[in-house]
């Protein structure tokens, strides 16, 4: 397939390629494949979404409560 584009597109196209570090057919490619579903993924059912959602949560370090004082309105806006 050949694609025949005006000069300054292909500039400001060529532009966004080199910012991520690859070829310009390359993004090309990758923005078709988007537009088209290619990459869509199938929607996960509720169970499936809780399970992943909860392995994100858990994926985070344990951390000590915030202390009543921390919460007070003055303590979140000491300026006030």
């Amino acid at each position: 397939m050949s694609l025949s584009l005006r000069a300054d597109i292909e500039e400001r196209l060529r532009g966004l390629a080199n910012a991520q570090g690859i070829s310009l057919d390359m993004f090309l490619e990758r923005i078709v494949a988007e537009k088209s579903g290619a990459f869509s993924k199938p929607r996960l059912g509720a169970d499936e979404w809780w399970h992943q959602f909860e392995e994100w949560a858990d994926s985070f370090p344990a951390a000590p409560p915030i202390s009543d004082e921390g919460l007070r309105r003055a303590s979140l806006y000491p300026d006030r």
